[in-house]
């Protein structure tokens, strides 16, 4: 099994929380916390509780799994490179939209007018 790092976990909240353009104080108030015990997570000196890391992970819809071990618990998410991986697990609406107009548009040009895929 692989190793947990408080610091590995307080980078992501961290990224995940920008990522939502939302401030410690906001993210604070949204778990019941201290916005100093946000500080104190993201930079990995302490832990939130289980209850307040799942309630995290439904506010920012991540896995759990990612938010401890920094990846998803799907195999074939595994193989796609970490950029992409970054923007499906950011949350970020615009991002994953752009990111899913990019593969629409991939999946058009891969397949020829004949209709049959490369």
């Amino acid at each position: 099994m692989k190793e947990i790092s408080k610091e590995g976990i307080g980078l992501r909240i961290a990224k995940i929380r920008r990522s939502h353009h939302l401030t410690q104080e906001a993210l604070a108030e949204r778990l019941g916390v201290s916005a100093k015990h946000i500080s104190h997570v993201e930079r990995g000196c302490a832990s939130l509780s289980i209850k307040g890391m799942m309630e995290l992970c439904d506010f920012f819809d991540c896995s759990l799994d990612y938010l401890v071990f920094g990846k998803n618990s799907d195999k074939t998410l595994d193989l796609l490179p970490k950029p992409i991986l970054d923007i499906l697990y950011s949350g970020q609406e615009d991002e994953i939209s752009r990111l899913k107009r990019y593969l629409e548009i991939y999946a058009e040009l891969s397949v020829p007018s004949n209709g049959k895929e490369l």
